[in-house]
């Protein structure tokens, strides 16, 4: 058991996978074996086939959420909701950690908690999305604050019976509860057009364009 606990005190980070495991014992004939063992003693613990978390026990940082998101199904960046509330755009807390992806869309069920994936097409997939350090030397995938609501807008909404984009962006507006004060601190209009041109929907393109004309007032 010590000599595990070393090897696993090699680790800078909780969030581990199977990969990292095997080069960290690699000295070991069964490996997966080894690994096993290790879950079962309770010094990692599964999260979803192939992605661990390292015990809080053996004295690691806090585990997040946004890394294993990245982890668990990839490749993704947090986006959406989840975003959003970090960015102070909208006031509810999120409890489910919701990324993209231009995979398909999927939704994981752990013991940390809940994990949603939702596709976007390639060619958008890469536009604004960033290294965000949540810890330390310790870095994830996540949406800018204008790709974080421009990913919002084109998954969860449509034009709907709106005939213009004003009426359509107050909708928007009331409907979630967007805190205007937040987004104006947060958001470039400059980089919302650019990343908005990537976009080729008429309810994405309105919401940004009143959104830019309320923002360079």
């Amino acid at each position: 058991m010590k000599n595990e606990i070393t090897f696993i005190n090699k680790f800078k980070f909780p969030e581990v996978t199977t990969s990292m495991l095997i080069g960290a014992f690699s000295d070991y004939v069964d490996i997966r074996g080894k690994i096993n063992s290790l879950s079962k003693k309770g010094l990692i613990i599964p999260i979803k086939q192939g992605v661990y978390l390292i015990s809080g026990e053996l004295g690691l940082r806090p585990y997040s959420k946004e890394v294993l998101a990245n982890l668990i199904y990839g490749p993704s960046y947090i986006s959406l909701e989840t975003a959003l509330s970090n960015y102070g755009f909208i006031p509810e807390k999120v409890t489910t950690t919701t990324s993209i992806s231009f995979g398909r869309g999927k939704s994981f069920t752990t013991s940390v908690g809940e994990f949603k994936y939702h596709h976007i097409k390639k060619s958008i997939y890469p536009i604004g999305v960033k290294l965000k350090e949540v810890f330390k030397d310790s870095y994830c995938q996540y949406a800018s604050p204008e790709k974080a609501i421009l990913d919002f807008i084109h998954i969860k909404e449509t034009k709907g019976e709106f005939k213009n984009q004003k009426d359509y962006f107050n909708y928007i507006l009331d409907s979630y509860r967007l805190d205007l004060t937040a987004i104006e601190r947060e958001i470039s209009s400059k980089k919302l057009h650019s990343f908005a041109e990537y976009y080729p929907f008429k309810h994405v393109q309105w919401f940004s364009n009143e959104l830019i004309m309320r923002l360079i007032k």
